[in-house]
């Protein structure tokens, strides 16, 4: 499985960065640039709220790109394959409809950790 989640971008407090690599998620928070060694690592092959979050995922049918008008703001995108799941989409300043419900999946598996992502 593959799964990468990047939300940040111009003017605002924090950014991050979640890669998954052999069932185990590196979450970067970060302001301006990432500093090596400040990263929770989190195995979650086996907590019961990643695999929700996949499965709402596998739901999901959001278009490839999200844009406004604003150019200054949040830049997101979320890359995610493996068995029946395929989401590959990208925002500035825009989000899919069901946006605030992957946040709030995302952060029960990384609120274990102590980190919350927020828009």
């Amino acid at each position: 499985m593959n799964f990468s989640f990047y939300l940040g971008g111009y003017g605002r407090d924090n950014s991050y960065c979640l890669i998954l690599n052999n069932g185990t998620l590196t979450i970067s928070e970060y302001q301006g640039i990432p500093i090596p060694g400040h990263d929770k690592v989190l195995a979650v092959d086996d907590i019961i709220d990643w695999q929700l979050l996949l499965e709402f995922l596998k739901a999901c049918n959001w278009k490839r790109r999200y844009d406004s008008n604003i150019l200054d703001g949040t830049q997101w995108e979320l890359t995610v394959s493996g068995k029946g799941i395929s989401v590959r989409s990208y925002g500035s300043n825009a989000y899919p409809e069901n946006f605030d419900m992957f946040l709030m999946l995302l952060n029960k598996v990384t609120g274990v950790v102590g980190v919350r992502i927020s828009i």
